[in-house]
């Protein structure tokens, strides 16, 4: 079975859901069609006057597994075309992870650091034979669309903000819990964990992409008697 990539960027604009929101019901369309969606990761850019962007200049990447590679999720072009919000500047890509060349994954850490131009994001692409393709308005959206491709290939910079059962997790849970979903956890503290320990969500689990594993980074609350993440919720666009 071979993993796809879909990376994703500039679909919303300052009254829609933000790109992430789209990534997921990607995820959903792909699982109704069968395909095996895995994931959905968030990818921060760097935050510049000199770009432009709706919000936080973030991108998202689907992760899906199928033998027919990208060819099994052509859909999303289209798709992506008509669910992007009036004035947005889509741009999408779809690869296969063991195809991503590392300057695609090297393009992913520059977009975090540097000012990147479309016309170096399509040259990339059409360099690494990557699918990219701009979707409306500037189409800007293909610096991180292939940015998101690179750091989700890379493994090592981003977030998870769908897993499938993620979203259910609510309240205090058990190890187990966080476990069975493929989730790594990393415990912080000097204090060792026990298997009765609860950890809490605080309503909000987005794990560490880290090695390209889902990785919870936790530390413990001695007042809670709990462990909590270290990473906690902030105002953002719509996930």
């Amino acid at each position: 079975m071979g993993i796809v990539l879909i990376g994703l960027d500039d679909t919303d604009n300052q009254d829609s859901p933000g790109t992430g929101n789209l990534a997921r019901r990607i995820f959903g369309e792909c699982d109704r069609r069968g395909i095996r969606a895995v994931s959905v990761t968030r990818h921060q850019f760097l935050v510049d006057p000199r770009i432009p962007y709706t919000s936080h200049n973030s991108g998202a990447c689907v992760t899906v597994v199928s033998d027919d590679g990208p060819a099994a999720v052509a859909f999303v072009f289209d798709y992506v075309a008509r669910a992007s919000a009036e004035g947005s500047d889509p741009g999408v890509g779809v690869a296969c992870l063991d195809a991503v060349p590392g300057f695609v994954r090297d393009f992913g850490h520059r977009a975090t650091q540097e000012v990147l131009e479309m016309s170096e994001a399509l040259a990339t692409a059409d360099e690494a034979r990557i699918d990219l393709r701009a979707l409306g308005g500037s189409g800007q959206g293909v610096i991180g669309a292939l940015g998101s491709i690179g750091l989700r290939a890379d493994g090592n910079e981003g977030r998870f903000i769908q897993i499938p059962g993620l979203r259910a997790l609510s309240g205090r849970v058990a190890a187990d819990d966080l476990v069975r979903l493929g989730i790594h956890l990393d415990h912080r503290s000097g204090r060792q964990p026990t298997p009765d320990d609860a950890y809490e969500t605080l309503g909000w689990i987005r794990p560490r992409l880290s090695g390209g594993q889902p990785v919870l980074p936790v530390e413990w609350n001695e007042v809670r008697h709990a462990w909590f993440p270290v990473d906690t919720k902030r105002s953002r666009p719509l996930e």
